[in-house]
Order: C-alpha cells, then structure tokens, then sequence
C-alpha cells in the first residue's frame, strides 16, 4: 500500500515543478557544471521548454537526477530539433540506465509486449494535427487492445509488479497517451531505453 501511494505521488511531481523551482534546479547545476548550464541556456534552451521537458519526464516516473546528462542531450537533440517530445524521447534513451535502474529487479523486467502485426497496425495509425501526431485507431481495435491489456494487468497485480509495456521507440510515446487516458499509471517503455545486459521477460503479450 506504501508503495503504492509513493508511486502515485511520484507520478503526480509534474503537476507540482514550478518556475521557480525549475530555475532553482538549474542554479544547482551551475554550480559543478557551470560551462554547460552557459552553453545551454537561454540561446539553446529557455526555462520554459526545460519546465515542460522535465514535467514529460516526471510525469511517466523518470527520476531527473541525472540533470547532466538531460542538459547534455537537450544541447545535442536541439541541433536537430526543437520538438519537446522528440528531445524528451531522446533523453529517455541518454537516461537508460536510470530507467533500467527503476524498473529491473534482479537483472529481470517482466513486461506486456505488442506482436509485430498491431506495430503495424498503430503505425498506419499515425495521424497529424495542429496539436501534433496521435493515434486514430478504430474503435474496435482500440476495445481489443484495452480488453487484452486489462487482463494481462491483473497478472502484474497477482505479481505486485508494476505494469510495464514494452514497445518500439518509434510508437512509444504515442502509445502511451492514449492508453494512459484509460490506465493513468500504466509505463511504457521502449526497446531503447532498457540495458542491453536486462533479461526481458514477457509475461503477457497484446495482439491485433
């Protein structure tokens, strides 16, 4: 039950990083990495990208301790883009250890994967708007996959494990906002953001 709660409140830390905290975490940092918090902000990154970047993060349960190693790919990902989500999955993958940190337990990540052919599926999915790409599957896929995913829930329950789905990067996000609507304290993980050296095991699998 603790842990449980500790995990909703870790999930709820975006709702609460405010500006000036924000500011706060990048005068710690120029403290030790002075040259690098010079390099990066304001000219490559303002305060108010890093706060939205830093909340996309928290919001999934990624620790931000590493601020080095954000600030470091937040410069080099700017060089090629300046979408917030596209920088923020570059991240993710530079924190990968910290990621296979949270999630691995003995050397093992027992996850809920997707076949190949509903990949595919939410490929062609893809759609765009002002707002950005999102998901446009129909309506009676989307009922498959969430009936399938509800049951392979309940094993992760029976297992007092956290439920983890693992996809590939280039659905990852994607995937997950419009299953965490449903499942707001469901992860999603991509392939690229776990250690080569972690066995996978897959204890439920979500097909087309």
């Amino acid at each position: 039950m603790l842990t449980h709660m500790s995990e909703t409140v870790s999930r709820h830390a975006y709702e609460l990083l405010s500006r000036a905290e924000v500011v706060q975490l990048i005068e710690n940092v120029k403290k030790y990495a002075p040259e690098l918090v010079q390099e990066a902000f304001p000219n490559i990154v303002t305060y108010a990208v890093f706060q939205r970047i830093l909340s996309n993060l928290l919001k999934e349960g990624i620790p931000i301790k590493d601020m080095v190693t954000i600030i470091e790919t937040i410069i080099d990902a700017s060089a090629a883009t300046r979408d917030v989500d596209a920088i923020t999955e570059r991240i993710r993958v530079a924190l990968k250890r910290t990621i296979t940190r949270k999630f691995c337990e003995n050397g093992q990540m027992k996850v809920i994967t997707l076949d190949a052919e509903l990949e595919k599926t939410i490929i062609t999915s893809m759609s765009k708007s002002e707002q950005g790409i999102y998901l446009s599957l129909s309506p009676d896929i989307l009922q498959n996959v969430l009936s399938q995913l509800a049951e392979n829930i309940k094993r992760f329950n029976e297992l007092s494990n956290k439920p983890i789905i693992l996809t590939s990067h280039v659905i990852r996000i994607y995937f997950y906002r419009l299953i965490e609507q449903f499942y707001p304290n469901i992860y999603v993980l991509s392939f690229n953001e776990i250690a080569n050296n972690v066995q996978i095991q897959a204890i439920g699998n979500i097909s087309s």
